[in-house]
């Protein structure tokens, strides 16, 4: 396996990537000159004078029906799924865990943040519907200057589009292990109003792993209509999860010597058969848009989401549950204007949210030791009032007909009332402050060119600084030695942290071929992480570059080529004695960050065999990587491969059917150190499932 490793990384460094688009739709690369983005700007603007990098996804792209699947189509994203819908995120970055995987990430939903900042988006992907969006834009590096707060690495945005015709799409795929998928989508489209309805229901009765399975619900109603000279878009949509959830396997539990993800009997184990992860998430929001006249636009989006989970911590000596919830009110105010010399965004964000956690201990922790460290009884109990207010401008300056110069710079203040209902100070090695009050004010700027060399090519670089106030769990979740100096931590020491980037790129769009480079350098300074042994670090710093690549290339008329590639060096840019201290972790500056591979591949061939017949073959790579913080333990990487072949019956009606993992590659989607130990989360054996589509 390690030849057809080392061959397969040489021909993707040589191809690269752009997401696949649905088996069986045709689609010329000379139409991403037209394709529109608007994460980037707030506004419409072209992919290819777009002042930065974006990657375009098409949901139907997916071979599998989890979205992390999906996103990591994209250059330089690496989203490790756990059991069921858990996930950790890496965009740019090492996977991140902890508040930094909370806080480091923005996912949106028409350009409206799923979870509320400071309250840990962390699994925001359980509330989305990529099934029934229009496109999924995704950012690569910061997008702090327009979007704020978690939007440090990169941000996500599911963007449902225009209500354009009465149509209707029903789904089902059913595979290995009881698996299954149900999706439809409805819409109604008359001379005043425009209606759609969507419904998602998956699950997995089995699991490859025991006690496993997993029930999800998800349904979102969308309104729009125009009344005079302003726009209207009303959405409601909602989410409920209930999980059983396999954890980790230790490589010391397992009796035949080899690493647990590659012991069957291991891999399929559930250590933890208690395990579970119950989430509940509502979320409505009025989008108006008011033309004024002179290409100047008025929008005002109200909103209000909820959102509720609970779970048992089994990755944690003790295993006690967790119950957060969080409440947001909030209001998106933009004035945009487009004009000959210049086209501007000036806005204002706010949000009001009220959140509270639990954790509660019910047994004994083990082994030993650990029974001094996680005691039976209320670790925390507290109560959050948080406070957003941002306002922020965005400008393109045509400096002349080739050249667009983009300004941003975003000031934004957060503030947060901590009230804890439980006994302050010390509980075994868990720590809760005193009631208190903390807040942040925090500058994020932008400054970009795009410069037109013709048609179809251009160049770009970008100049950024992304900030992010702490998290809640950074603040008042805490650990008895996570600050230097005294026992008692103190949240005033922790200040927001900061991530400057530079970028350059070059991009290019043909009719046959179309294809991007960037190269990147981030610097992070306050970094807030968690440690191996479960202890809070808030003052790291981190360096990060790297290299992606996309092409998109139709070979003939029957073959295109969508792949992708990034080659990125994380590294810790600090030293961490701990001689005397509770972690068993030590950094040394210019260590690699753990979880964080140097090379990820994905590319897809696609053959459009006959008319009614097309088929896709998908390679997934991932490179090796530190386990841990100390760079003592290494992951080899894996490479998995994926085979579809679609068969349209009539027109509107399509059979699928799907091998993942066709050579049953043995492999870890998750490999870390934690505790002292070796743990992995094995990946899933060969499997197959079969769908329906149907569009009237």
């Amino acid at each position: 396996m390690g030849a057809f490793k080392n061959r397969s990384l040489v021909c993707v460094l040589v191809l690269s990537l752009q997401p696949i688009k649905a088996i069986a739709q045709e689609n010329n690369a000379s139409e991403f000159l037209d394709e529109l983005v608007v994460t980037t700007t707030r506004a419409q603007v072209s992919r290819l004078d777009n002042p930065g990098n974006i990657t375009t996804l098409d949901p139907d792209t997916r071979l599998s029906n989890y979205p992390a699947d999906l996103l990591n189509q994209a250059p330089g994203i690496n989203i490790h799924r756990g059991n069921g819908q858990e996930h950790l995120t890496a965009i740019r970055s090492p996977v991140l865990v902890g508040g930094a995987g909370a806080g480091s990430f923005l996912y949106l939903e028409d350009g409206i943040s799923m979870r509320a900042p400071g309250f840990a988006n962390v699994n925001a992907l359980m509330d989305s519907m990529p099934a029934h969006a229009q496109s999924i834009e995704i950012v690569r590096g910061p997008g702090s200057a327009l979007y704020g707060s978690n939007a440090v690495h990169g941000l996500i945005n599911f963007i449902s589009g225009p209500i354009s015709q009465n149509a209707t799409r029903l789904s089902s795929s059913a595979g290995s292990y009881g698996r299954y998928a149900l999706n439809g989508q409805s819409s109604y489209v008359d001379e005043t109003l425009a209606s759609r309805f969507s419904v998602s229901l998956t699950g997995d009765e089995e699991g490859y792993r025991a006690n496993s399975g997993f029930e999800q619900q998800k349904m979102r109603i969308e309104t729009q209509w125009r009344a005079g000279s302003t726009d209207y878009h009303f959405s409601l949509a909602g989410m409920n999860l209930n999980q059983e959830t396999a954890g980790y396997v230790k490589t010391e539990d397992c009796q035949s010597g080899q690493e647990a993800y590659e012991d069957e009997t291991c891999a399929k184990s559930n250590p933890f058969p208690e395990a579970y992860r119950d989430a509940q998430a509502f979320r409505t929001f009025l989008r108006m848009e008011r033309s004024l006249g002179d290409g100047a636009n008025l929008t005002v989006t109200p909103y209000l989401r909820s959102n509720d989970m609970e779970f048992l911590m089994h990755f944690l000596p003790g295993q006690a549950v967790e119950d957060n919830q969080h409440t947001s009110i909030g209001a998106q105010i933009s004035y945009a204007r487009n004009s000959d010399h210049v086209s501007y965004v000036v806005g204002l964000d706010g949000e009001l949210t009220s959140g509270e956690l639990t954790e509660i201990q019910t047994q004994t922790a083990t082994p030993f030791f650990h029974t001094f460290n996680y005691l039976v009884g209320t670790h925390y109990d507290y109560e959050v009032d948080a406070t957003t207010v941002a306002p922020y401008v965005h400008a393109v300056w045509h400096l002349n007909e080739n050249t667009d110069l983009t300004t941003g710079l975003r000031a934004e203040y957060t503030e947060y009332d901590y009230d804890n209902r439980t006994d302050d100070g010390l509980q075994g090695k868990l720590f809760r402050p005193a009631d208190r009050s903390d807040d942040f004010s925090d500058v994020s700027p932008k400054l970009a060119l795009v410069h037109r060399l013709n048609d179809g090519q251009r160049v770009f670089a970008s100049l950024t600084r992304a900030t992010r106030a702490p998290q809640t769990t950074d603040l008042y979740r805490l650990r008895d030695a996570d600050k230097t100096g005294p026992l008692e931590p103190n949240p005033a020491d922790v200040d927001s942290e900061t991530l400057d980037s530079f970028e350059i790129g070059y991009r290019s769009f043909g009719s046959d071929l179309s294809y991007e480079v960037s190269l990147f350098t981030m610097r992070k300074e306050n970094y807030h992480f968690r440690d191996g042994s479960d202890y809070y670090e808030t003052n790291g710093e981190t360096s990060h570059e790297g290299v992606e690549l996309e092409i998109d290339w139709q070979i003939n008329d029957a073959l295109r080529l969508h792949s992708g590639v990034s080659w990125a060096k994380h590294e810790y840019a600090f030293n961490r004695n701990v001689s005397g201290g509770n972690a068993l972790e030590s950094i040394t500056d210019g260590n690699y960050i753990d979880s964080a591979p140097k090379t990820l591949g994905n590319s897809t061939l696609f053959w459009q065999a006959t008319p009614l017949l097309s088929a896709a073959a998908q390679w997934e790579h991932v490179g090796n990587y530190y386990m841990d913080a100390s760079n003592t333990q290494k992951y080899d990487g894996h490479d998995l491969i994926n085979l579809a072949l679609n068969f349209n019956l009539r027109e509107g009606v399509s059979l699928e059917g799907r091998v993942l993992n066709l050579f049953d590659e043995e492999y870890a989607k998750r490999a870390d150190v934690w505790f002292g130990d070796k743990r992995y989360f094995p990946g899933e054996p060969r499997r197959f499932m079969f769908a329906v589509k149907a569009l009237y």
